[in-house]
């Protein structure tokens, strides 16, 4: 049955608590876009782009011409009156196209055209460029968004470090602007990009070489194309005296009693999800206890209006411990406790990698093997990263883990979400609901070259 309405649904690992006994609870929280009504495309307010490029020397060749090419490829699917700016960099930063509407895209073309490889790499000016280019106007969009593209570090400018960027990243989104970020190749700044793009509300993807480039600029279009909800802020309150602990890595405001989450942007017929754990005292695990949590959820439409749920409510009976353990697990949380447990594990073994401990690698990957033996995906994932292990390339392996890590984390995911039985499960899905193994490789279809 389709879901036509914005809603919120609570769902315990079981559901009942163990009479008189202190206990921690996982509680699966989903916040539900409802399912695309038409195929017909609607007016809406415009898109602002800042398209960002690093064309620094290392950029040379195959990688900058890839670039120019996802670039085309966003042009495309502009409408004439979306509003897009175009700039590189390398140790200079140069707006080629001031942000204007698209129109017929050939000022954009002819631009692109002449981009070529430079110097060193000012990341931040780059930036700092896109999104000044969009701030004056970012109230009157659907969405506006910095996309920026760097194989390599902020070596050079007015800024270089992590949090410095990524602070003025969300300085930027708090005045409407976001940033999605696009590493490439073995020698970017992973920690750079994944901060940016975390702290600036938008996405951040990697290929591993050029040609792992274009799957993930399309999926950025698609979910862009497909919006719903932004700016969704879950709100918990949970009974006096129990406390709630987010096990996903959202930004969050408030206390452990009354959390404010900070969920990412949702798409259509998708939902963003959050796993929290219920620490409940031995004092309120009685019948009759009454309401342990409940969540509300604030969000606007691309095109500004305030997007209504109503809140949801977790009341739970109680009963002796023999009942409460043949319960059957609610197997949707069981799936997000395991990909959660699997992206901490990728982290600590990313630590180990970056110290050259390959056997902690090894041993916690041959672990995490027999710890998610049922959860097929997971298990798939961990395999592209033990083959990155197998190689000893840190450098690759790094930045892997920590993509996938992430993805784990905060990706979002189907309603109706099938169970994973190879990437041919992800095919009827959108593309930027598609469970990837390795997420920077290309996996799933490519361009057409000769519609070019």
């Amino acid at each position: 049955m389709a879901n036509t309405t914005p809603r919120i649904l609570i769902q315990p690992l079981k559901v009942a608590l163990i009479t008189g006994v202190a206990q921690k609870l996982p509680v699966l929280i989903r916040v539900q876009a409802p399912d695309p009504v038409s195929t017909e495309k609607k007016a809406r307010k415009p898109y602002h782009l800042a398209l960002v490029i690093d064309r620094s020397g290392s950029m040379s060749g195959p990688p900058l011409a890839e670039a120019v090419r996802c670039a085309k490829h966003i042009t495309d699917q502009l409408a004439p009156t979306d509003i897009a700016s175009l700039i590189v960099f390398d140790d200079r930063v140069q707006t080629l196209v001031l942000a204007r509407p698209v129109g017929d895209r050939k000022a954009l073309y002819h631009a692109l055209s002449r981009v070529h490889s430079g110097g060193s790499t000012n990341l931040y000016g780059g930036w700092q460029a896109g999104a000044q280019s969009l701030l004056p106007a970012a109230g009157e969009a659907a969405l506006a968004r910095v996309i920026l593209l760097s194989d390599g570090n902020a070596n050079v400018g007015e800024i270089t470090d992590t949090a410095g960027i990524a602070t003025l990243c969300a300085q930027a989104a708090e005045r409407g602007v976001s940033t999605s970020t696009y590493g490439l190749g073995a020698d970017f700044n992973e920690d750079l990009m994944v901060e940016m793009a975390k702290l600036g509300g938008g996405n951040h993807y990697y290929g591993d070489t050029a040609a792992d480039l274009f799957e993930p600029f399309a999926q950025e279009f698609d979910f862009i194309s497909a919006l719903c909800a932004r700016q969704v802020r879950l709100s918990l309150a949970a009974a006096p005296g129990v406390s709630i602990r987010l096990l996903n890595d959202y930004p969050v405001d408030g206390d452990a009693g009354m959390p404010v989450i900070r969920l990412p942007d949702i798409a259509f017929g998708a939902e963003a999800w959050a796993l929290v754990e219920l620490e409940i005292p031995s004092s309120l695990a009685i019948e009759g206890t009454g309401q342990l949590l409940q969540a509300a959820v604030t969000a606007s439409t691309p095109d500004g209006e305030p997007l209504a749920f109503a809140d949801a409510l977790l009341t739970l009976p109680a009963m002796p411990a023999s009942a409460w353990a043949i319960l059957l697990a609610d197997p949707l949380v069981v799936t997000r406790q395991a990909e959660l447990a699997a992206s901490k594990l990728l982290e600590r073994a990313r630590a180990a990698a970056e110290h050259g401990d390959w056997a902690t690698v090894e041993r916690l990957l041959a672990e995490a093997r027999q710890l998610f033996a049922d959860q097929p995906w997971v298990i798939e994932v961990l395999e592209s990263i033990a083959e990155l292990a197998r190689s000893r390339d840190a450098a690759r392996f790094r930045k892997e883990a920590l993509y996938s890590s992430r993805f784990m984390h905060t990706r979002i995911s189907p309603t109706e979400e099938s169970s994973y039985e190879g990437p041919v499960t992800e095919l009827g899905s959108s593309s930027f609901l598609r469970r990837k193994t390795a997420q920077g490789k290309a996996e799933f279809d490519k361009p057409d070259e000769t519609k070019k």
